[in-house]
């Protein structure tokens, strides 16, 4: 992390009085936006709550005529035992980490619901439980009727006032003490699907997000204590010095939520990542070369990047800095240049339940004090998080019901990043907050290395497409929507090539920028760009709960005898030729005794997955011998089985399937190779196998909390 001074400090502050207006930077689309937000809210810390006014112009983009409004009320999620999130969270025994004390629940209350014409829409509403099994006692979705269908084409304003009580630790948000966090504050409307009707779902333990594209303004008063940070661009400051109170306006065009934050115990630090001293003319060219498009097209803009970090993390300031522009560089480059003028990195506000969560121009990353040198934690953080401003930010899919099109994508995005920009880290590993790492000697590993790992036991609990409330738990929704498909993702790329899959991650991004694709939209613009036909690989990995597994499953080798006992017919059984090498052979064998021996090895293979190879794909076996010699074989996986056989003057050193790491979906690493061993090697193996099962099991169970 960085410090509050820089090297440049001088020139770079002159640049940051600069207005935010003259920043380059890439306009977002002018398409049309369902909805217009205007938000006046004012924070009471003594009572944690919010007084707030919201005027809203929905737009209806369809060619429906609706009769009817849907509302997202996420905060009374924890206003009671009952909620749908509250239900879920108790069956996985999470309850205790939302709720401690009475006084802690939250909620949202819309005092005032009217038209621009004064029309009252709150005497009609009604709470709904739109998803299955239903929840009466649930109060996150509300139901407006209005006073006339709303017809193609047709607008309609209304004007909401709302108090609100925020949670003391409502994941995602929350406060404690003087400092909070606010996301999800305001009554949302769903998300209106032509033919369908509107998506609208209760807020859920394992969900996320899904709202239109809109825009914001939004003005927040606070004590003046209070340090701000929100989404978007803070375009003036009021300070009123008799009340105490100072109103910040914020404003952002083209995003689909608005999240800020308040402490007295932020530190705000600003720099600039400048695309023309991040990325040397080699790496433009190199890149446009590897996407096919014109070097123009990749051109990165000046951001300017703000910090907001607690006072005892303030020796970490480089850290994030460092993380965010190696963020902004590879996405850029990669996907599209961004398209906002800012983006805002907080440090939550200690005990807020915050950490580690993405918001359009803004996202919370995650550090502690003891912070070791060789562990990325704070690094992939702020690069997962600030990617979440690419696919759930502009590539906007569902995420109630396809979680994976984000944090999947994302979390591939998140292992390329770390890969290049840090290479691999130490292992992860804490107990009561104490670190671990360098007690136990923890080996460094690449991000998407450790994701391997920790996803393969989840592989036939439930499919990566499941809807976010009905997985298993918490564990399996991380490990399939996260880990699983960033693997399924990375084999693909080593399946198709570096320049085919970075043409197809380009294209899905760019096509479906400021819109809502689907997992068949994406399956589309991979067969498209391939040119093959993937459907396949879809179907098994991604919607069926299978799992992928070729293993060696046994290697037998024996000298092979000089005279096979037994009884055999004197007629000859083989051609004449091979019959006078044998004679010439066995003539040989009578004059040298010492003949060389010759060993047969048989090597079984197992498909012991139910998932198999679609017709043209090999599996590739890696056989080298004690002198050095190397043999291939490949296997086409149908069976369920198959044997290979070999003779040579010498034994098997060892064997590899896959020798070249194509299926990092294979779900049973440590069935893949062979090795011949003497008696101090096996003790090892066997060690190494018990430390790496608990290692396994303290990454999975931590991937749970």
């Amino acid at each position: 992390m960085k410090k509050t001074i820089w090297p440049g400090a001088l020139t770079s502050y002159l640049i940051l009085v600069i207005s935010i207006s003259l920043l380059p930077a890439i306009p977002c689309p002018a398409q049309p936006r369902p909805v217009d937000y205007k938000l006046e809210v004012e924070l009471l810390p003594p009572t944690a709550s919010l007084l707030a006014k919201e005027t809203l112009v929905w737009t209806n983009l369809s060619q429906d005529y609706i009769p009817d409004m849907y509302f997202h009320l996420y905060w009374n999620a924890f206003k009671n035992e009952l909620s749908t999130l509250a239900r879920e969270a108790r069956q996985e025994k999470y309850f205790k980490r939302y709720r401690t004390k009475e006084e802690a629940w939250g909620w949202i209350k819309i005092t005032s619901l009217t038209t621009a014409d004064g029309h009252d829409l709150l005497a009609s509403a009604t709470f709904i439980s739109p998803d299955e099994p239903p929840n009466p006692h649930d109060q996150t979705v509300l139901r407006i009727i209005l006073p006339e269908p709303l017809g193609p084409g047709q607008s309609i304003k209304l004007n909401i006032e709302f108090q609100a009580k925020v949670p003391r630790n409502g994941l995602r948000t929350g406060h404690y003490k003087d400092g909070f966090f606010i996301s999800q504050w305001f009554p949302k409307p769903g998300v209106y699907e032509e033919g369908k009707g509107w998506n609208c779902h209760e807020y859920h333990l394992n969900s996320e997000f899904f709202a239109d594209f809109a825009d914001f303004e939004v003005r927040i008063t606070v004590p003046s204590e209070l340090v701000v940070g929100a989404c978007g661009e803070e375009i003036k400051k009021a300070e009123d010095r008799s009340a105490g109170k100072t109103t910040y306006t914020y404003a952002q065009e083209n995003i689909h939520d608005f999240a800020w934050t308040a402490s007295p115990r932020f530190i705000k630090v600003e720099r600039w990542f400048k695309g023309e001293e991040e990325v040397s003319p080699e790496e433009y060219q190199q890149m446009a070369e590897l996407l096919g498009v014109d070097i123009r097209d990749i051109k990165l803009p000046d951001v300017r990047m703000i910090l907001l970090i607690e006072k005892q993390h303030r020796h970490q300031v480089d850290r994030h800095f460092r993380a965010l522009k190696a963020a902004l560089k590879y996405y850029g480059l990669w996907y599209g240049p961004y398209p906002y003028r800012t983006i805002t990195m907080v440090d939550p506000p200690f005990r807020t339940g915050s950490g580690g969560m993405e918001y359009p121009t803004l996202f919370t990353a995650g550090t502690s004090v003891l912070l070791e040198k060789d562990v990325l934690t704070p690094e992939g953080v702020i690069i997962h998080e600030f990617g979440h401003n690419y696919w759930y930010g502009m590539v906007a899919n569902n995420e109630f019901e396809e979680a994976w099109l984000d944090e999947g994508i994302n979390t591939y995005s998140t292992g390329k990043v770390s890969a290049i920009a840090y290479g691999p880290g130490r292992i992860p590993a804490r107990f009561n907050g104490l670190p671990l790492s360098q007690l136990f000697k923890l080996p460094a590993v690449y991000d998407w290395q450790l994701g391997r790992v920790i996803s393969s036991p989840v592989a036939k609990l439930d499919s990566v497409l499941t809807s976010s409330w009905n997985f298993y738990n918490s564990g399996s929704y991380s490990l399939n929507v996260y880990y699983r498909a960033a693997t399924s993702l990375f084999t693909l790329e080593r399946l198709l090539g570096e320049k085919t899959w970075a043409r197809i991650m380009r294209t899905y991004h760019q096509r479906y920028r400021f819109k809502h694709p689907r997992t068949e939209d994406f399956i589309q613009v991979v067969n498209e760009v391939s040119g093959q036909d993937l459907n396949w690989f879809f179907q098994e990995f991604f919607y069926a709960a299978k799992d992928f597994d070729y293993a060696i499953s046994y290697v037998e080798t024996r000298i092979k005898p000089e005279k096979y006992r037994g009884i055999f017919d004197d007629l000859p059984t083989v051609s004449p030729e091979h019959d006078r090498e044998t004679t010439n052979q066995t003539a040989v064998s009578k004059k040298d005794k010492s003949r060389q021996k010759i060993y047969e090895t048989i090597i079984t293979l197992r498909r012991y997955g139910e998932i198999k190879l679609a017709p043209g794909y090999n599996l590739k076996l890696k056989v080298e011998f004690e002198d050095g010699s190397i043999d291939w074989k490949e296997w086409d996986g149908q069976s369920r089985w198959v044997r290979f056989y070999f003779e040579k003057p010498v034994r098997v050193k060892r064997a590899v399937l896959d020798p070249d790491g194509l299926w990092l979906v294979d779900t049973n690493l440590s069935n893949n190779s062979y090795a011949r061993r003497g008696p101090t090697t096996k003790i090892m193996s066997v060690t190494t196998g018990l430390f790496w099962l608990v290692q396994n099991m303290l990454i999975t169970m931590s991937s749970w909390l």
